[in-house]
Order: C-alpha cells, then sequence, then structure tokens
C-alpha cells in the first residue's frame, strides 16, 4: 500500500544556532510503503545530494530527516548530515527567498498546491539580485523540478514520488506541474535573532 513521508531538509545559514537554520518540508510517495529505517535513510542522502547540487556546493552542511506523516509522537526514522558545522554564506539578507511552488492537475484546489522556499543568494556561482528575479534566477528555481535525473519529481527512483500531502484530508496529491514567479517572496521567520539594537527615550 503507498505511503507518505516528509523530508525535512535543513541548512545552517550565517551561524550555526539551531533557531536560525533555513527549513523546507518536502513530501514523497513510495508506492509500496512500509519501508525499514535505512530505506529512509538513503532516500535522506539522495536529497541532500540534490541541494549540493542545486546549489552548487557540496562542502557545507546539508541534513535530512525522515518521517512519518502523521505518527504521534513523531519521531525521526531517518537523518543524514553531511560536514557538520560548515555553514553557508548568504550575500543578501537571509530573509529573501524565491518561491517554488507546485502542484496536481488543478493548480486551484489549495490542498493539492505546495511550496518550497530556494535561496539563491547562497547558490554557487552566486545570483543578482534586482527588483525582481532575472530570467536566470527563476529557471534555476525551475530547475529543482525540471532537471532530468537531478529534481524533485526524480529522487529515489521509479517507487517514490514527490507530491503534496493534505493535512486535512490525509491525502497525496503527485506533482504534475510547477511555476515560480518573478517577485521576490519575504520570509520574515527566516530572520535571524537581534544582537543589539537603538532606542531613544524622549516625550512627544
Amino acid at each position: 500500500m503507498p505511503q507518505t513521508y516528509l523530508f525535512q531538509v535543513s541548512l545552517p545559514v550565517t551561524d550555526t544556532l539551531p533557531r536560525n537554520r533555513i527549513v523546507n518540508a518536502l513530501h514523497f510517495e513510495h508506492g509500496v510503503g512500509g519501508l525499514f529505517d535505512t530505506d529512509l535513510e538513503q532516500m535522506c542522502s539522495d536529497i541532500v545530494e540534490l541541494y549540493q547540487g542545486r546549489y552548487g556546493d557540496s562542502t557545507r552542511e546539508v541534513m535530512c530527516k525522515a518521517y512519518d506523516t502523521d505518527a504521534k509522537p513523531n519521531y525521526p526514522r531517518a537523518s543524514v548530515v553531511v560536514n557538520t558545522g560548515v555553514v553557508w554564506n548568504a550575500i543578501v539578507p537571509r530573509e529573501i527567498a524565491l518561491c517554488l511552488s507546485y502542484s496536481g492537475d488543478n493548480r486551484g484546489i489549495k490542498d493539492q498546491r505546495g511550496r518550497c522556499y530556494l535561496m539563491p543568494q547562497i547558490a554557487a556561482p552566486p545570483h543578482s539580485f534586482g527588483l525582481r528575479p532575472s530570467d536566470v534566477t527563476q529557471n534555476w528555481a525551475l530547475s529543482w523540478y525540471t532537471l532530468p535525473n537531478e529534481s524533485f519529481p526524480d529522487i529515489g527512483g521509479v517507487d517514490w514520488k514527490f507530491g503534496v500531502w493534505s493535512k486535512t484530508y490525509k491525502h497525496f496529491t503527485q506533482t504534475t506541474q510547477a511555476w515560480v514567479n518573478d517577485e521576490w517572496d519575504i520570509q520574515r521567520r527566516r530572520g535571524l535573532r537581534e544582537t543589539t539594537r537603538v532606542q531613544a527615550i524622549r516625550e512627544g
């Protein structure tokens, strides 16, 4: 019976504090299901390798953990980390992200639509930043979905499908399309915690 798993990918960007890690959650369905932890560990390794390839750097830390979708409590079934403690450097603020959107056949149905927020500011070679993402940067983001054998739909082989998990309906939808818009997203939760502040006290 097919079974869906959650894979949480995280990167230390600018520092190693756990609260400042950049995180994305990805869902994949296995056609047979009921996998051993070692099978999920191999899938984690494949996802880590994909991140290294798409960001163009195999020397920095990438961590991937695998979970069941609805276990309570939900502990990691598998975990893979490479280059522990080697941070990624950002050339522009961490809050800036480029959204890779994907969905099933009907992108208008919310429960069949998902997103992955990417960071072109840590990619190698570095991307240029303007008021809008360039065509080059948009296509770089889209390649996470389209590049043969090096994108989300191809990870793990023919038994794995990439898609969207609906928590409401407990249902997995395989993706059939993806898109990237020419607008930046601001992910405030990715911002660094303050280390200092300036202030003023006076009567208005």
